[in-house]
């Protein structure tokens, strides 16, 4: 039922305090799901050579801390099955202190040649499910920014091959990072905060993208939300809000 690495934490996807980061914790989350996915037949290479893919549509991260760099830690990872085109998956970060933060995510799979989901039934292999959640949100409902929102333009760049995936479109992390690199002064790093991030539209080479920092007016609201988009479309949305302990 649930699938384990153990990861000795490297010093490139730590941050300026030598704590992974929240791009370098996808990262290693995304390795741990292609890991466990490979066990039963639908990891990302086997998918690819039947012209198919895993894409990323919803994450939701908690984190109470972030450990350090070579510290011992586990990914602890679980199908909680599908439905319709969701594939749903949870994840744990473990370090000697017990559970330092979790995500659950929605993924798709996608055609390559058209670019548009599949059926997940139609691929789904006998992998084992397991019924809990990880976080608090069994459900992942669509992550709408305020429309009242004051919107600003934080950054802009040309998306550059290092950036792209083996589904040549930009890899999530990588909107992780951007989103990261332009939280607002005293916002939280390692404090423990929530995170929510959707994929909307793919991110393809050549193009270039605008990050917005988008503060909601509402003072009842205290996310902090994001809007990255490309040449044509919007292709991600985030919040982040700082946990109180």
């Amino acid at each position: 039922m649930y699938y384990t690495d153990t990861i000795t934490i490297p010093n490139y996807i730590c941050d300026q305090y030598d704590h992974i980061s929240l791009w370098g914790l996808a990262r290693l989350f995304q390795e741990s799901a292609g890991h466990h996915a490979e066990t039963a037949g639908m990891g990302f290479r086997q998918l690819i050579d039947r012209g198919k893919a895993w894409v990323l549509c919803r994450m939701y991260y908690v984190i109470d801390r972030m450990p350090k760099e070579s510290e011992t830690v586990t990914v602890r990872t679980w199908s909680r099955g599908t439905d319709g085109l969701f594939a749903f998956r949870d994840f744990q970060l473990i370090d000697s202190q017990g559970v330092a933060a979790t995500c659950s995510s929605y993924w798709v799979i996608i055609d390559f040649d058209t670019r548009r989901a599949v059926r997940i039934r139609d691929y789904w292999a006998a992998i084992s499910t397991h019924p809990d959640c990880a976080t608090d949100r069994e459900q992942l409902d669509r992550l709408r920014i305020p429309k009242n929102a004051e919107e600003n333009l934080v950054a802009q760049f040309p998306v550059k091959p290092s950036m792209l995936d083996h589904t040549f479109h930009v890899n999530n992390a990588e909107y992780i990072k951007w989103i990261m690199d332009n939280l607002p002064a005293g916002a939280p790093h390692n404090a423990p905060y929530r995170f929510s991030i959707e994929f909307l539209n793919e991110t393809q080479p050549d193009e270039s993208v605008s990050v917005y920092r988008c503060n909601a007016l509402s003072q009842d609201d205290r996310n902090t939300y994001f809007k990255v988009c490309n040449n044509h479309s919007t292709a991600v949305v985030a919040s982040l809000c700082e946990i109180e302990n």
